[in-house]
């Protein structure tokens, strides 16, 4: 009878577990494909900030924490029954990663035991996490289009807007923080400033689609810490100061995703 009973509760929990997930899964898929592309953005911040700081153990067990991360939620979005519909995408994504991920090792290696690192690797580098944002962003369009799911506007905005914060941050960390940084700007398409004026505007428009209900608190945090770093951008050669930016964008991303849990997605 016991015996009965107890796979009785496994037949019920694996029900339970298995509703949810054919449930949840076309949202997660997006969730995940998000996350990869704010992982794989933060860990270039992290290599910069590691290099510019003699290979600081706090910037090193970031970078390790962000590859590994990035490994997992790539594995568990591969497991989703979603996922069949985008995988031509994700064999990309996983060679474009697989190329990033080598160079980043490398010259994470590189600065630990040296103190330096290849000037040429640092560069591709930059330019495979640029190539790899793009894959993972087309990647996430092909994600909508398969399950049919079109997040709410605000919720798009604030995704838009959290992409935006993570390539500020690196560029401002490469500028900021070693004599890398005119390697990695040329890795991206825009320049800092004008990232700068595409988040101010994003969030112009976020601030109208957020529910004025329960978003106040958050939009109030996320200015405040937005209108510091906006300032350090303009006056960057006058005040520099990366420790305080990636702190900043690490609490508005944060800011902007309970933004995206609020209006329930």
């Amino acid at each position: 009878m016991k015996s009965l009973l107890n796979f009785r509760s496994i037949l019920v929990l694996a029900f339970a577990l298995l509703s949810s997930q054919a449930f949840a899964t076309p949202q997660q898929l997006l969730s995940n494909v998000h996350k990869m592309r704010l992982l794989s953005a933060e860990s270039l911040t992290n290599f910069y900030m590691y290099s510019g700081l003699d290979a600081d153990t706090k910037y090193g067990k970031k970078i390790l924490n962000n590859l590994n991360e990035f490994e997992k939620v790539l594995e568990n979005t591969r497991l989703l029954p979603a996922a069949d519909g985008i995988s031509d995408s994700l064999t990309q994504v996983d060679a474009s990663w697989a190329k990033y991920d080598k160079l980043i090792r490398i010259n994470y290696k590189d600065m630990g035991t040296q103190g330096f690192s290849n000037v040429r690797l640092v560069d591709e580098m930059g330019k495979i996490n640029a190539a790899l944002l793009k894959i993972l962003s087309q990647t996430y369009q092909d994600a909508k289009i398969s399950t049919g799911i079109t997040p709410p506007e605000v919720v798009e905005t604030a995704r838009t807007l959290s992409i935006t914060m993570e390539e500020i941050t690196s560029q401002y960390a490469a500028r900021g923080t070693s004599n890398l940084g005119q390697v990695f700007i040329g890795s991206y398409e825009r320049s800092l400033e004008e990232m700068a004026v595409a988040f101010r505007t994003d969030l112009a428009d976020l601030k109208t689609q957020a529910n004025p209900d329960n978003s106040k608190r958050v939009l109030r945090a996320i200015d405040s810490k937005w209108n510091f770093m906006e300032r350090s951008i303009k006056n960057y050669n006058e005040n520099t100061v990366p420790f305080l930016v990636t702190s900043y964008s690490e609490r508005i991303i944060v800011n902007l995703e309970e933004l995206v849990v609020m209006h329930d997605f």
